[in-house]
Formats: structure tokens, sequence, C-alpha cells
């Protein structure tokens, strides 16, 4: 069995993606043992090695791979500065927490547009393992439709009242994405309005939240409002720039 754990790691290099995943899922079928040799080579994978290696993490929900995983919020690769994130807060690694706030500040100081993937995921990250309030006013709790995954969400239908709502509490909408549901199947991400905004982050807070607003609410005008779409929103805080 280690041989064949040695070569599944050594294939998550491979040049090939659909090798690489092949062996991403043969690792995950075999279950925790593949985690020592695992996380030893990590530091020395590609780019998509890593990426292999975190679903592969995430996957069988083991504490142990944390340390990698906040070595890898120093990659070169924002992808995997990335799912490392999620992946930490997946996995609860409560020590990470003061990584994850270094990271979040190297974040900000780059200068990067808030609703940039990876830096979506430090503050989502930040906020499952406690460290940051994601600040929900009580009309926006009261409509509320959590849906698993998609927890925080809205049915479109309220989606302006929440808009409002958030910008009326500080908080600026950065954007929103429409999810179909379906009884039995899921959710599905569904095409909105096409609408999208960004912001002169040197303004006054106050006048960046009224704008997000305004914005957000042209976009919510023109989103449908069917009973089964429900609206996952971004937004953020003063404190998060």
């Amino acid at each position: 069995m280690d041989g064949t754990i040695a070569q599944r790691v050594g294939e998550l290099d491979a040049d090939s993606s659909e090798v690489a995943e092949d062996a991403q899922h043969a690792l995950i079928a075999m279950g925790p043992e593949v985690l020592d040799e695992l996380i030893a080579a990590v530091p020395h994978l590609g780019a998509f090695g890593q990426l292999c290696a975190i679903e592969v993490f995430t996957a069988l929900k083991d504490p142990r791979p944390g340390d990698v995983l906040i070595g890898l919020l120093d990659s070169e690769n924002a992808t995997v500065r990335q799912w490392a994130a999620e992946a930490l807060a997946g996995l609860e690694i409560q020590r990470a927490v003061p990584d994850l706030q270094r990271a979040y500040e190297a974040f900000r100081q780059r200068g990067e547009a808030p609703d940039d993937s990876e830096g979506e995921a430090l503050r989502w990250a930040l906020t499952d393992l406690g460290v940051r309030e994601l600040v929900i006013p009580p009309r926006a709790a009261a409509l509320r439709a959590p849906l698993g995954n998609l927890d925080p969400a809205w049915p479109t239908a309220h989606l302006a009242e929440v808009i409002r709502d958030l910008a009326a509490h500080g908080q600026a909408v950065l954007y929103f994405q429409v999810w179909q549901i379906k009884p039995n199947n899921g959710a599905f991400w569904r095409r909105g309005p096409g609408i999208d905004w960004d912001i002169d982050r040197q303004l006054p807070w106050a006048r960046i939240v009224a704008e997000c607003r305004d914005w957000a609410l042209l976009a919510a005008e023109a989103t449908d409002k069917a009973p089964d779409l429900v609206a996952t929103i971004c937004w953020i805080d003063a404190s998060d720039l």
C-alpha cells in the first residue's frame, strides 16, 4: 500500500490534469492513511498538485494537515492561498487564526479588490473561526432562507429589502448571485442580471455604502423574482477595507 500511496501522490504533479484528478480521487478512497505521505509531499508539489492535495485534505476531514495548509497561505498562487484558507476553516483549525489574519492584511495591503475570491475566502474563514463578526441586521435575518451550503441566502423577492437593510447598517454590498432551488436536486447557479459595479475605495465609507446600495438595487430590480430563486450576497463592513 505504501508504494501505491507514493505513486498516487506523485501523480498529483502529472502534466495531465486528468491523471492528477484520478490520483486525487484514489487517495481520497484510500482514506486517512495517505495523510502522512501527502502532507510531507505538499510543499514540493506544483500549484495544481497542491490544489488536488487540498481537496484530499478537505474530503478526509482530518485536522493533521493544519500546519501544511497554514504554510500554503504564503503560496505565490492566489488560488492555492484561497483554497488553503477555505480548508482551514472547513477543518476548524483554530490555531490558523493569526496566520489567516496576517494573510488577510497582506491581501488588503496589495490593494486587491474586496470582492476578489481570495479576499472573500479569507473573510469567511475568519468568520467561521469566530474572529470576524458577520453583520446581519434584524430585518435581513428575519427574511433569511438558509439552504445548507447557501446559508445565508434570501428569496429574490426580498432581495431589494435586504440590500437596503444592509446599507442602513453600514454594510457595502459587493455583488449577489442567484440560485435556482430544485426539490431533491439541490441548488443550481443561475445567471443574474449582468450588472456589475466597481466602487472607488478611496471614497468615505458612507459614500461607498450608498453607491454599492444603489448599484445593487439596480441589479435586484432586473432580477427574476420566481419563488424557486434565492440570492447569496457578498458584503463587507468598514473594518474589511
